[in-house]
């Protein structure tokens, strides 16, 4: 079959391989790949002062099941899925078949399209695990009358950058239990705010504005309530100051506590990115619990629990696309299937802002048979 990598020699490299289908292991599934999509991560890992890898770098999937491993009983051969790959592990979805663990495997209804399919998967799970096992909100199901752990009070929620993938899939988890709200976003004016007040915002606010105005907008949006969430797509310092800004102090013995969810590092003690002793600062002044997300802890178990986590979160999203509560992203189809890859890349890595999705259909892989 053929198997794309992407790495480094000494610039970005794609290459196209032969090799044999991939094996799978009992708790896994081979997918048959009809659609796949990139994410930034996949020419940003490769990087020699990131992971330095060479391997399959796609993570996305939209397909149909081939087989699956002995322990796996909820999918059978043919069925329509959309799938997230173990990140910097080989068999990725840059290629014609693909293995998923299963527990971040879902159905997919006919629907929804397979290119659709394709753009939910490593973003939606890193919006899950940033809103649900990092801020701790409630879940879909859980209870929003006065019986509820927190008296049915509502509970209002900032996310930064809600016009990005991440975000705006951290604003449809949101809005799937109403005891969340508001939901405020912050994005630029104009197209990413309408994205933004579609996916589900209540609110949006031009994060491009001064800080200052940024921050009396946010408070306006509250109108007054206690705020203790925050889920930042984009945390840069700027970001991470106008937000924390917006919390309610925790009153002592409250079992309140400010939580702080975001994509990139929030300790000093991580490398690479401008700016994180202030943000550690800042978030420290602000009393806040924060932590970034790492969206492959589904795969590992990083937090305690994820791996199962990982399974509630595929069917929340697969019943979401089946009621039509849930949807993936605005995409573009790049031309030529897996030839196609190292241009999707360089494109997604020079473009400057904008939140639609690169996919790529196999089966327009010249010379494919």
């Amino acid at each position: 079959m053929r198997n794309t990598l992407v790495y480094y020699d000494p610039e970005l490299t794609v290459t196209v391989e032969d090799i044999p289908i991939p094996e799978y292991g009992p708790d896994e599934i081979l997918i048959k790949v009809v659609c796949a999509g990139s994410n930034p991560k996949d020419y940003k890992h490769p990087m020699p002062d990131r992971f330095n890898v060479k391997v399959n770098q796609g993570d996305d999937v939209g397909g149909i099941v081939e087989a699956v491993g002995r322990n796996v009983t909820n999918f059978r051969k043919g069925d329509r899925v959309a799938g997230f790959h173990e990140m910097d592990t080989p068999r990725g979805t840059y290629a014609e078949y693909t293995v998923c663990p299963a527990n971040t495997v879902f159905h997919i209804p006919d629907a929804v399209s397979f290119e659709e399919a394709a753009t939910i998967p490593l973003a939606a799970y890193t919006a899950a695990v940033g809103i649900y096992l990092h801020l701790e909100l409630p879940l879909p199901w859980g209870r929003r009358d006065a019986h509820a752990p927190n008296g049915g009070k509502k509970i209002p929620l900032i996310v930064n950058g809600a016009a990005s993938a991440v975000g705006a899939f951290a604003v449809k988890f949101a809005k799937m239990n109403p005891s969340i709200s508001p939901v405020i976003g912050t994005a630029s004016a104009g197209a990413s705010a309408d994205y933004a007040k579609s996916v589900g915002c209540d609110y949006v606010v031009d994060y491009r504005a001064p800080v200052e105005t940024v921050i009396a907008e946010l408070k306006k949006a509250l109108g007054g309530a206690e705020c203790h969430h925050i889920f930042d797509a984009v945390n840069t310092l700027t970001s991470v100051q106008y937000t924390t800004a917006c919390l309610t102090p925790a009153p002592a013995g409250s079992g309140i506590v400010n939580r702080f969810s975001g994509t990139l590092p929030v300790s000093a003690a991580s490398r690479g990115y401008p700016n994180l002793r202030e943000v550690e600062e800042v978030l420290r002044n602000a009393g806040c619990w924060a932590e970034q997300i790492w969206a492959g802890c589904v795969h590992e178990d990083k937090i305690e629990g994820s791996k199962t986590f990982g399974v509630i979160a595929s069917k929340i999203m697969e019943i979401g696309l089946a009621e039509g509560s849930f949807s993936g992203q605005p995409y573009e189809v790049v031309p030529d299937g897996l030839d196609g890859v190292y241009g999707g890349l360089v494109k997604l890595r020079d473009r400057k802002g904008g939140n639609t999705k690169l996919i790529y259909r196999v089966a327009e892989t010249p010379g494919l048979e």
